[in-house]
């Protein structure tokens, strides 16, 4: 007791000595610290209303980019255009000769090479064919450009059924080799349209959630497109990129992600037949998921991949096709779905074989597994001993393995051996007697969520925008009448508050700048540097179009009201209220004092994704923060959590 009101009255004596620096005008009798609280607000002089911008202190601060221009100012923003090019992706280089690529393309048609470098000649004349395309599955045709399929009509003419099956149309070319997504014209009835046809099967769904950005990609309406009694795995996709605050913040993320599925999701609890946390990207999680399908779901029917864009959908797909759960035979013959940051890269069904889950083959699966727990064990060891040493993130990020126990694939004719006559196998037959009564993965187009910002970004700002490695949160102090600006995504305003500020924790990629300037000229803030590095997000990148077309910023019809105090809230001042979720953008978590109450307002584009998340995903996020630095309204980051005994 004598401990908590010493803290209390220790943190009220710091208050009052920042609210008296901050308030006080320099001169000559002013003691060490006012002078160093100034000289840290001088450094903004060139940017009127900011009080704190991270693109300026880690960038220019700790990059020490302007030594010889001034070191107690930061340079005006003419001077960071030249900067621009450091901190933002190279956007691809179109390809002006892409269709060389191709093996079937022998030059234009017409000898003289006049043809459209970018798309090619499309022939409405020619009619479209029955072949799937391997990385998005829409049939290939050369009729349209702007259709999903489309190869130009130099590649297409004269292929045969065993040639095409070998060919990725244009946009899934331009995705896997050159990173570039072209625009397709389809419909978002289209998307529902595919998937409501397994309303009436027998089957299990596979919903893919992404763990950056829930609720916003847990589609509202997938209860009536799917079925209401449909039996459903839970999947939480990016768990690698989640920050750990203590030993058991697993088992605290699937309640957190169930809990809020049930809430905008519509299913019932009964509905849920498991829970995992996966990582595609590295692999975590895999092999359990694998293990659940095979003890919860069996061989009883097909099962869907289903969930909104961009989730992670068509990567487990991939995943898995390496893996136990299809079958062996199957696995060089079913090409990989294209992957991307840009979402809707999955335009029709893409499947393969499941492998039948025998008694004998899950306890082959299960020797081999147990084999494997040693070796993993001591890697999980010496990784989480160097994320001591050396606070390396890649180092405390979750990752698996996924490994095969059955390897006996079909060996494959010899496709040069001439005098034997056989042709090489490129697809799957599913004709044949041993699929006739197989059950089936499918890779399901993703659904386009109202509250995702993701089609409004263009690819270059999608691959500013997601996070490559565990996030790390970033803490501020807001102070009372002043706005946080999440780059030019989303804006929160604190406007009322009974103490002198609130902690904020800002989980989002940290190539996505924080800037913090005064309420009153937020919205001046706002547009004077849209379009620049202190925002980030949208890019200009020389188009003076961009910017034109982007919505801005609205703001919620109601305010947010955040109270810490009451039977239902947490008092201990260690663990975050709660969460306000920015859309795709990322999430804020706030850590109130006792007894405390803000009212706080924000704002995304047709502020949509605005969502306060109870109770917080990282509650225990003050752990993952250094000290607060002196004389600045920002925290000092801190090395990865790690387990502890």
């Amino acid at each position: 007791m004598l401990k908590t009101r010493f803290l209390k009255k220790l943190n009220e004596n710091i208050l009052c000595v920042w609210k008296r620096l901050q308030s006080t005008t320099p001169n000559e009798k002013q003691s060490f610290r006012q002078k160093a609280w100034h000289a840290a607000r001088q450094r903004y002089v060139n940017y009127e209303y900011v009080h704190y911008s991270s693109f300026l202190e880690y960038y220019l601060g700790q990059r020490n980019k302007f030594d010889q221009i001034n070191q107690a100012v930061f340079p005006p923003l003419e001077v960071l255009s030249a900067l621009q090019s450091d901190v933002s992706p190279i956007p691809p280089s179109y390809p002006p000769n892409w269709m060389d690529d191709y093996e079937f393309y022998a030059g234009a048609s017409d000898g003289a090479g006049n043809i459209d470098s970018q798309h090619g000649t499309a022939d409405a004349t020619v009619p479209p064919s029955t072949v799937p395309c391997n990385g998005c599955g829409a049939h290939l045709h050369c009729a349209n450009t702007s259709m999903p399929g489309y190869i130009p009509s130099e590649i297409f003419k004269g292929r045969t059924k065993t040639e095409l099956q070998t060919i990725t149309c244009q946009r899934c070319h331009f995705l896997k080799n050159y990173n570039i997504a072209l625009d397709v014209e389809v419909p978002p009835s289209a998307y529902v349209e595919t998937i409501s046809r397994i309303q009436d099967k027998y089957a299990l769904a596979i919903i893919i959630v992404d763990l950056l950005d829930f609720p916003c990609s847990i589609w509202p309406g997938m209860q009536q497109v799917i079925g209401s009694k449909r039996p459903v795995f839970l999947v939480g996709n990016k768990v690698d990129l989640l920050p750990r605050d203590c030993n058991n913040y697993l088992t605290h993320v699937k309640s957190c992600l169930k809990q809020q599925f049930i809430e905008h999701g519509g299913f019932n609890a009964l509905n849920i037949k498991n829970v995992s946390l996966i990582s595609a990207k590295t692999g975590f999680g895999i092999e359990e998921l694998i293990t659940q399908l095979h003890n919860v779901w069996a061989y009883k029917g097909d099962v869907y991949l289903v969930g909104c864009t961009n989730v992670g959908k068509s990567s487990l797909f991939n995943i898995l096709l390496n893996s136990d759960y299809c079958r062996t035979e199957a696995s060089e013959l079913v090409r990989k779905a294209t992957t991307c940051a840009w979402p809707g890269t999955t335009l029709q069904m893409l499947k393969f074989p499941i492998l039948r889950p025998s008694d004998i083959r899950i306890y082959q699966r299960y020797k081999r597994l147990f084999a494997e727990r040693e070796q993993r064990a001591a890697l999980e060891k010496m990784r989480r001993e160097q994320a001591k040493d050396t606070g390396a993130v890649t180092s405390a990020q979750l990752i698996g393995t996924v490994g095969r126990t059955f390897d006996n694939r079909l060996e494959v004719d010899d496709a040069f051996a001439m005098p034997s006559g056989t042709q090489p196998i490129v697809s799957l037959n599913e004709r044949k007697p041993e699929y006739r009564e197989a059950r089936w993965v499918y890779d399901t187009p993703g659904v386009m969520q109202p509250d995702q910002l993701t089609p409004l970004l263009t690819t270059q700002e999608l691959l500013h925008l997601q996070p490559t490695k565990m996030l790390k949160p970033r803490a501020v102090r807001l102070p009372s009448k002043m706005s946080l600006l999440l780059g030019g995504l989303a804006r929160v305003d604190l406007l009322e508050c009974n103490r002198s500020w609130v902690k904020l924790f800002v989980f989002a990629a940290e190539t996505l700048p924080i800037l913090i300037a005064d309420t009153s000229a937020a919205e001046l803030v706002y547009k004077r540097y849209l379009g620049t590095p202190l925002l980030g997000v949208p890019m200009s990148s020389g188009d003076e179009k961009r910017l034109q077309r982007w919505p801005g910023l609205q703001c919620m019809e109601k305010d947010i009201v955040v109270k810490n105090g009451g039977v239902d809230s947490i008092d201990d001042g260690k663990q975050l209220n709660c969460d306000i979720v920015l859309s795709s953008a990322g999430w804020l978590g706030l850590l109130m004092p006792e007894n405390s109450e803000c009212i706080m307002r924000v704002w995304t584009p047709q502020a949509t994704g605005i969502y306060v998340r109870k109770p917080a995903l990282i509650p225990l996020a003050e752990r993952l923060v250094g000290k607060h630095i002196r004389h600045s309204l920002a925290y000092n980051t801190s090395k990865p959590f790690v387990f502890q005994k």
